[in-house]
């Protein structure tokens, strides 16, 4: 049985951090808002998916790995901040337009798919607790 403080602590922590939208929620907003429900529904779907592998890499044990090394932990980090660091770039290398006319700049189906798998994957907070979460539920 899990002790009541960690539940605790693990419950006020996860509470905290949902609170803050992510760059996930942030990118799903904005893909909805540019181009439409479909946009923001695919990109959704790839973050879903993104929890896939996250399960997958809890079930083979590769997640213990990211929880207690430090470097393994800090290269996941590394990647997911270069990801957006590029996401950053190319917003601000793209030519600013007229709302009406971006509809026409909408990203392929398989891109925001893509991009949602991505973002998911490289995402620390997802590393941290999703693995907690998944190894809770399993030895329950």
């Amino acid at each position: 049985m899990i002790p009541l403080e960690s539940v605790a602590t693990f419950i006020i922590a996860s509470a905290l951090l949902s609170i803050a939208p992510g760059p996930d929620n942030i990118f799903v907003l904005t893909q909805s808002a540019l181009y439409g429900k479909k946009s923001g529904i695919l990109v959704m779907l790839g973050l879903c998916t993104g929890l896939i592998v996250h399960t997958a890499a809890v079930a083979f044990g590769v997640a213990a790995i990211f929880q207690t090394s430090v470097v393994a932990f800090t290269l996941l980090k590394a990647v997911g901040v270069i990801y957006l660091l590029y996401l950053a770039w190319q917003a601000f290398r793209a030519s600013v337009s007229p709302l009406a006319a971006s509809q026409s700049n909408a990203r392929s189906s398989g891109d925001l798919y893509r991009r949602g798998i991505i973002m998911n994957i490289t995402n620390p907070k997802v590393s941290i607790f999703f693995p907690g979460i998944s190894a809770a539920i399993c030895c329950a």
